[in-house]
């Protein structure tokens, strides 16, 4: 939690805890400063590639690193709750075409589906966010699926669908409930995938380069340009620090949630 935290300490007060704004730091804007260049006072962690500050970079990127671990997640969680629970109370054909569907999607890699799609309907941050999270919903919905089935044995949802209890309400007030422990803890355990998935594509030079992001911050950290072939260390180490610990955060948050409330743990 301590790390989350510092790193939404970091997205909500980015335009106060760095002296650059998220224009100067991002093309088309290219700062008159020299590329890879040491600590200075005012570059405390020196510049990246075009002159950009690498701690302004940063701080700003934890807003992107946020952005793409909640949304696709909650866009694919979302969904999953819906598709796996109709699927598992009804039963029948329309279990069957939903978990053929599912059983299709899982055949295709989720990470390149997003490089091939993206760019056709355009490379933007949030296009590339939304498409991870609609391509994640199988798995979601799998896992919903199979909760929902157990939960469904219960003599309580049995008694509530004998008296005549409509089947919306069933299967989101008392099915549902009883089967959202697992869902939460695979929630934030799919966030570090959400982050790791986004920096691999603006690592590989497919993402959207006008939001500052850590990935990008990597690819500019390699070094090699003209007479800045000496790789400069602190350009590719902080933003992989920033990207591990922020993945990390993410994992023991999961792992400390299934700890609480996975029953199974204390039998």
């Amino acid at each position: 939690m301590v790390i989350i935290l510092f790193i939404a300490f970091l997205a909500v007060y980015a335009p106060w805890l760095s002296s650059f704004t998220f224009e100067n730091l991002t093309p088309p804007y290219f700062p008159f400063e020299t590329p890879y260049f040491g600590p200075t006072a005012e570059h405390p962690l020196g510049t990246t590639k075009y002159g950009f500050d690498l701690l302004g970079r940063l701080i700003w990127g934890a807003r992107t690193a946020l952005t793409a671990a909640f949304l696709p997640v909650i866009i694919s969680t979302l969904g999953g709750l819906v598709l796996g629970t109709v699927s598992a109370y009804f039963g029948g054909t329309i279990d069957a075409v939903i978990m053929r569907f599912c059983d299709f999607w899982f055949s295709f890699p989720v990470f390149f589906l997003v490089i091939i799609v993206a760019p056709l309907i355009g490379n933007s941050f949030y296009n590339i966010l939304i498409l991870y999270g609609l391509f994640g919903m199988p798995g979601p919905t799998r896992l919903v699926r199979a909760l929902v089935l157990q939960v469904k044995q219960n003599a309580y949802v049995r008694a509530a669908i004998i008296s005549g209890a409509e089947k919306f309400k069933v299967m989101f007030k008392h099915i549902l409930p009883n089967a959202i422990s697992p869902i939460i803890i695979g929630f934030f355990g799919a966030m570090q995938n959400g982050i790791l998935v986004i920096v691999s594509i603006t690592f590989l030079e497919l993402g959207d380069t006008s939001i500052p992001d850590w990935g990008t911050d990597l690819l500019y950290g390699r070094g090699q340009y003209g007479a800045y072939s000496s790789v400069f260390w602190p350009a590719y180490l902080w933003p992989g620090l920033f990207i591990v610990i922020t993945a990390i955060g993410f994992m023991l948050i999961g792992d400390g949630l299934r700890d609480a409330l996975d029953p199974r743990i204390h039998i």
